[in-house]
């Protein structure tokens, strides 16, 4: 699904005339237009990309550890800790570096969920948009050349 047509969605659902959006006003959250929202809209966004990372390894590996953890007696958060967390912590680990890529760059959803609020809801992406729509490119150039940095990590 395109990200903004998931910032769509979440307008919808949370917006002053969305499905949740007249009860959370009266409960005093707000969610699009602020923070909250752009955290929602991120974490959609980027998400998928460490369960692409880690349900392959968690198919390839199978349930044979964790079924002995049960069986020897460990809970589910002994098991979670102990057995299942360091099988997968690499996977774990690379899908959070990709997310964490994505997220720094994401545009669409955060521009649809934050309303482009300077000084309260506005991220690098939507600036570089800013700053190249006020013609301003060196400036464009150098937030984005930054962006890439940030999001690429020197290892690759």
């Amino acid at each position: 699904m395109s990200p903004v047509i998931g910032g769509m969605l979440f307008v919808l659902l949370f917006g002053l005339q969305g499905l949740f959006g007249p009860w959370l006003i009266d409960h005093g959250f707000k969610i699009i237009f602020a923070i909250p929202g752009i955290v929602i809209a991120t974490l959609f966004v980027t998400l998928p990309f460490v369960a692409r990372e880690l349900i392959p390894l968690m198919q390839k590996q199978g349930t044979v550890q964790e079924e002995a953890a049960f069986m020897l007696g460990a809970n589910g958060w002994q098991t979670l800790l102990r057995v299942t967390l360091p099988n997968i912590k690499w996977g774990l680990l690379y899908g959070i570096l990709l997310c964490n890529g994505r997220a720094i760059g994401e545009f669409g959803a955060v521009a649809v969920v934050s309303g482009h609020i300077i000084g309260l809801t506005n991220t690098m992406p939507l600036h570089v948009e800013v700053l190249y729509n006020d013609y301003a490119f060196a400036a464009a150039f150098a937030v984005a050349s930054l962006l890439t940095l940030m999001a690429s990590p020197p290892w690759r």
